[in-house]
């Protein structure tokens, strides 16, 4: 039987990838290969929590969305 399993994960300070993957046989001597494959790093996200540049990619997105008139707003009376 041959399975491939696709995982990611994030290295320590040292350098050691810790991997735990459920294969589904059990009691059962396996054989593992390992593929190290480096991705560019992730954006950190803003202080608001928001992803970097993430307004700058949507902005103009949906030029057909428009905001209609709202009317005028009632007058009220002052309070106090």
């Amino acid at each position: 039987m041959t399975n491939v399993i696709t995982a990611s994960g994030y290295t320590t300070p040292e350098g050691l990838l810790n991997l735990s993957l459920k294969v589904g046989v059990n009691n059962a001597e396996v054989a593992v290969v390992v593929q190290i494959q480096s991705r560019p790093p992730a954006s950190r996200p803003d202080p608001n929590g928001w992803p970097e540049g993430y307004f700058e990619r949507c902005a103009g997105s949906m030029p057909e969305l428009t905001r209609p008139p709202q009317g005028d707003f009632e007058e009220r009376p002052a309070l106090g």
